[in-house]
């Protein structure tokens, strides 16, 4: 782990957290992602972490099929969340392949707080060596 960012927001939700962002001064691997709360949500929170305005987050949307077998479209889903009445969670981690580029803005945003009061999300990074073999 080379870089830890670390979000944080009150109990507002449909907002960003605290910073408003980080900048990836080198290319980055998400390896963890943990969750705490002050007070626990007495609903679910949900939380999204964002690079360049893309989440980093697999999409977990429901597949929902009309009668016919055609698919109909759904909203994507990518948030990670604290279940109603926990006050941590640490094993959030349903990463994309993609890296995080040098030169990119991470934010974070709760969409829903539940209830909840004081979260503060840490993103645990890897940066990326690398592999220049013209030495």
């Amino acid at each position: 782990m080379n870089r830890v960012l670390v979000f944080h927001a009150e109990n507002d939700g449909h907002s960003r957290m605290s910073p408003s962002a980080y900048y990836a001064e080198t290319d980055l691997m998400p390896v963890a992602v943990r969750i705490y709360a002050e007070r626990a949500p007495s609903a679910n929170a949900k939380f999204d972490i964002f690079d360049d305005g893309v989440s980093i987050f697999t999409n977990t949307a429901a597949q929902l099929w009309n009668s016919s077998g055609v698919q109909i479209a759904n909203a994507a889903d990518t948030t990670i969340g604290l279940a109603a009445g926990q006050a941590t969670e640490e094993l959030a981690e349903r990463f994309t392949d993609t890296i995080i580029d040098a030169g990119s803005w991470v934010y974070a945003t709760i969409p829903t707080s539940g209830g909840g009061k004081n979260f503060t999300v840490i993103l645990e990074l890897e940066a990326i060596e690398s592999m220049d073999s013209s030495d």
